[in-house]
Parts: C-alpha cells; sequence; structure tokens
C-alpha cells in the first residue's frame, strides 16, 4: 500500500497556481472580454475629437460676432467682454425671446429677414432691442416701432453731430456718414440723433410695447470692424449695446428653424447623449454579431472533445463565482471515478464510498468523508486547495 495522502493543506506554490489557473485567465481571455466596451468607449469619443477638429473658430459671416474681416463685428464683441458683458449667438427667436427681459440685450442684425410676428414677439418680450442694420425702404422696423427706414446717406466725410439729448449719442460725440437713416414720423416716444436730413437720423430711440428700450442703427457700418475705430463708433456701439450684463446676437439671414433639438427648453448636452447611446447600440449590434458569426450548416451529431466542454463550465463558474457548484462538480467527479476504479456499483451510499476509497488508499474515513462531502469552500484560495487535495487522493488510490 502507498504512502498515506497528506492531510495537511497544500503548499503555497501548490495552492497559488493552481488559484492562478481558477480565477486568473490568460490576456488573450481577458482582452475578449473587455473588447467590446474599449471599443464602445473609443467610438464613443470619435464624434466628440471630430467635432473639436472641424468646429471652426472663426466665421465669414457679415456681422457675425466671431468674423475678424472687415465685415464683422468680432472687435465690437471683444469690446465688450472686456467691459464683462456676456456675448453670444442666439440660435432663433425663440431663444432670444426667452432670455429677454432678464438682464439681456438683444442685439438683431438683418431684421428684414425676421417675420413682423417675430419682430411683434421681440418687442412685447421685455428686454432691449437694438437693430443693427434697416436698409432704406425694408420693413426691418415694422413690429417693433412706428419709425421707418429710409435711404438717405450723408458722405463718409461728414462727422455727424448729436444734436439730441440721448446719453449714448453725447458720449460718442460724433458719428461718421452713414448709408441708411430712419424717420421718426408723429412718434412722440422716438428721439433721433445724428441728424442727416430732415426727419432722417443716423441713430434713434424709441419705447417698445413692453416698456423697454430700442435702439437704431441704420447703417451697420460703425459697428463693424473696418469702421470701428472712425469718430465716435466704438463709443456708440459699446454704449447701445452694453445696457446688460448679457447681449444675445441675433441674425436674422441665420435663425434655425425651431425644433425640439434647438428649443431653449432642450438642454445642450441631450442631442450629443442620444447620438453616444446610437453609437453604442451600433457597436455593441456589430460585436455581438461578429461573436456570432455567419451561419454554418454541419453534420449532426457533433463531436465535441470533452477538454472543451469542461473547460466551457469551468469559465462559467468563474464568472458568476459559483464556488459551492464548481466544488461540487470536482467532488461528484473524483468519487464517481474512483468508485468505478474500486469496483462499487452505480447508485452506492456514501458510507459505502468513503470506507471503500479510505480502505483503498489507507486515509482516515473522516479525511476522505470531508474531502468528498464536506462543506463548499468559502473562497478562491480554498477551492484551488480543495482541488490539488481531491487530486492527491485520486492518485493515492490509482497507486494503491
Amino acid at each position: 500500500m502507498s504512502a498515506p495522502l497528506q492531510t495537511s493543506p497544500p503548499s503555497p506554490s501548490q495552492t497559488d497556481a493552481a488559484s492562478d489557473q481558477v480565477t486568473n485567465p490568460h490576456w488573450s481571455h481577458r482582452w475578449r472580454r473587455w473588447r467590446p466596451v474599449v471599443i464602445t468607449l473609443a467610438l464613443m469619443l470619435i464624434p466628440v475629437l471630430i467635432t473639436l477638429w472641424t468646429r471652426p473658430i472663426t466665421s465669414k459671416a457679415p456681422l457675425a460676432i466671431d468674423n475678424p474681416k472687415d465685415s464683422g463685428t468680432m472687435a465690437v464683441a471683444e469690446l465688450l467682454r472686456h467691459e464683462g458683458i456676456s456675448v453670444s449667438k442666439a440660435g432663433n427667436v425663440s431663444e432670444a425671446v426667452k432670455a429677454s427681459g432678464s438682464g439681456t440685450t438683444i442685439a438683431v442684425v438683418n431684421a428684414d429677414r425676421l417675420s413682423q410676428e417675430d419682430r411683434q414677439a421681440l418687442a412685447q418680450a421685455g428686454g432691449d432691442v437694438v437693430v443693427i442694420g434697416a436698409r432704406g425702404g425694408s420693413d426691418a422696423l415694422a413690429g417693433l416701432t412706428d419709425m421707418t427706414s429710409k435711404g438717405t446717406a450723408a458722405s463718409g466725410s461728414n462727422n455727424l453731430e448729436p444734436q439730441c439729448a440721448d446719453t449714448d449719442a453725447q458720449a460718442a460725440q460724433g458719428l461718421a456718414g452713414t448709408r441708411a437713416s430712419v424717420s421718426l414720423h408723429s412718434d412722440a416716444d422716438a428721439i433721433g440723433c445724428f441728424p442727416v436730413d430732415e426727419d432722417r437720423y443716423a441713430y434713434a430711440t424709441d419705447t417698445l410695447p413692453s416698456g423697454a428700450t430700442l435702439r437704431v442703427l441704420p447703417d451697420p457700418a460703425p459697428v463693424t470692424n473696418k469702421h470701428l475705430a472712425q469718430e465716435g463708433n466704438a463709443a456708440l456701439s459699446v454704449r447701445a449695446l452694453g445696457h446688460h450684463d448679457r447681449l444675445l446676437w441675433l441674425d436674422g439671414s441665420r435663425v434655425e428653424t425651431a425644433t425640439v433639438w434647438n428649443s431653449p427648453s432642450t438642454p445642450a448636452w441631450l442631442p450629443v447623449l442620444i447620438l453616444q447611446l446610437l453609437v453604442m447600440a451600433g457597436v455593441l449590434a456589430i460585436v455581438q454579431g461578429r461573436r456570432f458569426g455567419r451561419i454554418m450548416s454541419e453534420e449532426l451529431p457533433v463531436v465535441v472533445r470533452s477538454t472543451e466542454t469542461t473547460q466551457a463550465r469551468g469559465r462559467l463558474y468563474r464568472q458568476g463565482s459559483d464556488r459551492p457548484r464548481a466544488a461540487e462538480a470536482l467532488r461528484s467527479g473524483t468519487a464517481l471515478r474512483l468508485g468505478a476504479a474500486l469496483g462499487l456499483p452505480p447508485g452506492s451510499s456514501r458510507r459505502d464510498v468513503v470506507a471503500a476509497i479510505a480502505q483503498a488508499s489507507g486515509i482516515d474515513p473522516a479525511t476522505v468523508d470531508s474531502l468528498l462531502y464536506g462543506p463548499p469552500p468559502t473562497s478562491d484560495r480554498a477551492l484551488a486547495a480543495l482541488a490539488v487535495q481531491l487530486d492527491q487522493l485520486e492518485s493515492e488510490v490509482h497507486s494503491a
């Protein structure tokens, strides 16, 4: 009879080796497990990076606050920011109306491109409105005031004087020639400044239906980068636009169609979040589709090697941390193999199995019973130790 089985716990090296096999899968297995997550995160970053790299820093749109060219208004926007005023674009009239009346001035360029209903909404919103540019004969002021735009011009060499009590115009002291003007008609609340002809003015103010102030600069040239430094253009522009802590720049020629996506009530991050979720769903569909592979027909029955099913079952136990089930599989397999080797009939009782194995190996029956029918292990290290001890038990029986 061979030497008795070592009842002491296996050596640390044996336990660590077995534990590594049970709990530490190969790096390729880990990569296959985490690959979908890594690919999904990478694809989520691609739209963000593309947006950041392709987003234009400046524009070429006339009268745009991010246009550094002669026709742009970036210079006056920077002057206002230097004074502590927040300057930003308004995507549509709804956004401007919602922000109006809360310490915000709405600057409107290309006002003739807005509908009269839009201009009336701005007039009744409760905030100050500054109209920049009102070509002669256009309806840029309809819905805002009774003033009308005219085409009377004054030469650029002329230095127009305020000739009114408006504090902004007085601070400017002078204005270069203008290509457009407004007529006050019989509007008692309107104040005209920098006259260019009888009842024609290069700058005017009026009271809106909401009680706020309307300021009109019919010729947009004084606000542009090219002419801002002439005469009192900068002073008039900054003062007319800087009465509140926030300035929204609304371009009537670039108003977005109001949808649920650009509504002021829609958070800015919602469209991006939905896009990212769609990307994630697409990536997961591709990954899962590749994992299943294309449909193939094969002859039945299919022969599968036992090692493949054993390894697959072991991976399932490891992923589910099902140590009791794994220990039960190890113990029942050992008992069945030893019972068959010792000639025990199928369905033998626990006592008969323990007695036969103890007699064949020379090991104390209590130890055999603990190995084959003891409590389940509570840790991966204990499970690895049990596997080593069961393997030693089989070796002792077979070598007897």
